[in-house]
């Protein structure tokens, strides 16, 4: 039996090295194309997502102040006259500073806001328990809300300090209505204490530190309005105001950053 041998007969299939040395590199090219479109789009899901976080964030901090906005007596200029603060920044707590400072007088009380058994505090001018409750003049609390920048980053910290008086004080009694000295079983003091910067705790200054309400700030802005929604650049004459908090943030090298607002027009 005669053997014939094929051309063929050990041909094997596969690719030629010239066309795997083309292949190669259109190959890379999707990778990387597909690969990019993939890192573009995680990125704009995880800028988003900082936005979001910053927004709520924001919208947080603006919902917790407005229920000092709504009872404060008068927007600030400074520090009340009858108030000290030992531990104030150099120049002080003033409105004007940049960015702004929003400063709250709000009346003095014995326990929350929201709690029924409330009682409005008074300067000790004349005796608590031999004078009618007018006879001494409303204790003022401040507050303020400042920024101050990071070292660490280009972002700021949004701070709230809190300044009640350090003067004589009649409350009013819980079980016979009349006014009373604090503190006593039922007498009751002041339901805030004096913050300040956390390297003063423990001083005798201050009963708590301030407390930082974000660490992502770039700007914060406050507009004041007066009767006539007319915009006025007194604190002190103005019924309604309009805070701008502006937060940011770093995604993949990128700067991202969000604005909150806020208008409110106190009742007191």
């Amino acid at each position: 039996m005669t053997h014939k041998n094929s051309k063929h007969e050990n041909y094997q299939s596969g690719y030629s090295l010239v066309e795997i040395m083309i292949a190669l590199p259109l190959v890379s090219i999707v990778v990387i194309i597909l690969v990019s479109a993939l890192f573009t789009q995680y990125a704009s899901t995880l800028a988003e997502s900082a936005r979001t976080t910053l927004r709520a964030s924001g919208q947080t901090i603006l919902i917790n102040l407005q229920d000092e906005l709504l009872f404060t007596i008068a927007y600030g200029e400074s520090l009340e006259g009858r108030l000290s603060d030992p531990n104030a920044p150099s120049g002080g707590l003033t409105y004007n500073t940049d960015p702004q400072t929003l400063i709250i007088n709000e009346i003095s009380i014995d326990t929350a806001r929201r709690d029924d058994s409330r009682n409005i505090i008074r300067q000790r001018v004349n005796n608590c328990s031999s004078s009618s409750i007018t006879a001494n003049p409303l204790a003022i609390n401040n507050v303020f809300y400042f920024v101050r920048p990071n070292t660490a980053n280009r972002y700021s910290t949004l701070y709230k300090r809190t300044i009640v008086p350090a003067y004589p004080l009649c409350s009013i009694d819980l079980t016979t209505g009349n006014p009373c000295a604090p503190e006593t079983a039922t007498c009751r003091g002041l339901a805030k204490g004096t913050t300040c910067p956390a390297s003063f705790v423990g001083t005798g200054n201050c009963t708590g530190k301030d407390s930082p309400l974000s660490e992502n700030v770039l700007d914060f802005t406050v507009k004041y309005f007066a009767e006539g929604n007319v915009e006025t650049p007194f604190p002190s004459a103005a019924d309604k105001i309009e805070i701008e908090l502006t937060l940011g943030d770093k995604v993949f090298g990128k700067d991202v950053q969000t604005v909150v607002n806020h208008t409110i027009r106190k009742i007191n």
